[in-house]
């Protein structure tokens, strides 16, 4: 399955997981044979800190909940909702964010359904468009980040490049919101459904035919 559709104005950029404070989690991933990046990017205003690891297309980003990070009173709904979602074994809330770009830059297109968009220090002056309802607390966030660009991603041990197919799955019962359906159906993602929140990437097309799975540390399954 493409990752997006060819006349789609949108796709998937990057894909980021709640987890604890300084991520241990991505031990996880250097055992699978991907390279951390060792920046942390501190979010100003949202209180949120993160680390990821960078592919040519895209990447996986680990973000937490960090306490000398500031918040803004505009953010204070927001890093309730970031601590929700890293508790997700207990509340409920899905762990991740799901985060697409324009295929060409500047062109955005008109949704279906009502979005909104934030604002922070740490954005120097941009913006993301949300297009979960603010509402929403079972959802993954599906957000777009207008200027998105990706430079050449890392050297990874295990050889991965691209990111070609995701998969979300959610708990079974769970309804897709408009912004999951309208994901799906641009061919950013696909959806399924299964006993808990899990994210399924496949790198390269799945060329090597390896998998690897890193629960219980992190709910995410990949393909390469």
């Amino acid at each position: 399955m493409a990752l997006f559709l060819a006349t789609s104005l949108l796709r998937f950029d990057h894909l980021f997981i709640l987890v604890q404070p300084d991520a241990l989690e991505r031990a996880a991933l250097e055992k699978a044979g991907f390279a951390i990046d060792p920046h942390v990017s501190r979010h100003d205003g949202q209180g949120t800190a993160s680390i990821s690891t960078e592919f040519d297309d895209g990447y996986i980003e680990l973000m937490w909940v960090e306490p000398s990070v500031e918040v803004v009173p505009a953010g204070q709904r927001a890093v309730e909702k970031f601590r929700q979602r890293a508790a997700w074994r207990t509340s409920g809330w899905s762990p991740f964010g799901i985060n697409l770009s324009p295929t060409t830059p500047g062109k955005i297109p008109t949704f279906p359904f009502p979005t909104w968009s934030i604002t922070m220090p740490w954005m120097d002056g941009g913006s993301i468009i949300i297009l979960t309802a603010g509402d929403d607390t079972k959802s993954p966030s599906v957000s777009l980040h207008p200027d998105a660009t990706h430079q050449k991603g890392a050297k990874h041990p295990n050889g991965v490049k691209r990111i070609t197919h995701v998969r979300i799955v959610a708990p079974r019962g769970y309804t897709p919101a408009p912004a999951m359906t309208y994901a799906r159906d641009i061919g950013a993602i696909e959806l399924g459904s299964g006993d808990a929140w899990l994210a399924e990437i496949t790198f390269d097309g799945g060329k090597k035919h390896e998998t690897r799975d890193l629960r219980p540390d992190l709910p995410l399954l990949v393909h390469y």
